[in-house]
């Protein structure tokens, strides 16, 4: 159950984050800084949690948020307290210490993550390839690869949704 209860958290933390945000880095956000390591056995990619502090250096698609447990870091922003506060109103403590069934060593999240492989085909039996016009596609066969811990119903819903419904956070 505690897998469920950090996807709760974490899904909760990344609404209020673009709520208050937008999809902007903000001072205080925790980002990935990747270095490349270049030891005797193999290259491997690490990356390493770092608070942003200047805003413009650090891109959207760095962000990330974690998945409550007791080897993270929190946003030093609103955020982190938001987290703080649920955890504290639902009265859980994570900490290494507790029963294997009620902890968890946490990890982080991407606030954003882009698709890679994306294609789709229009299958509109009304669609006229030469046609100046606007025409609606009613039907559309879209493939795509997302990154383990993504979920296609939330790119399918962003695919979907028009900017009038966005609103501000639309812009960045």
């Amino acid at each position: 159950w505690i897998h469920g209860y950090q996807s709760f958290i974490w899904n909760r933390m990344a609404t209020e984050r673009i709520k208050r945000w937008g999809l902007r880095p903000v001072k205080g956000d925790l980002y990935l800084k990747e270095h490349e390591s270049n030891g005797d056995d193999k290259d491997v990619t690490t990356a390493k949690v770092q608070v942003v502090d200047d805003p413009s250096s650090v891109d959207i698609f760095d962000i990330v948020l974690p998945l409550p447990g007791y080897n993270i870091q929190y946003p030093s922003n609103e955020i982190g307290e938001l987290y703080r506060e649920m955890l504290r109103k639902d009265s859980l403590d994570i900490s290494k210490n507790k029963i294997a069934e009620a902890t968890a060593k946490g990890g982080y999240r991407k606030l954003i993550q882009r698709a890679s492989q994306t294609k789709w085909d229009n299958l509109s039996e009304d669609w006229k390839e030469d046609s100046s016009e606007d025409q609606l596609v009613t039907a559309a066969k879209i493939t795509f690869e997302l990154k383990s811990g993504c979920y296609a119903t939330m790119l399918l819903r962003e695919l979907m949704v028009t900017t009038m419904v966005r609103g501000d956070n639309a812009k960045r």
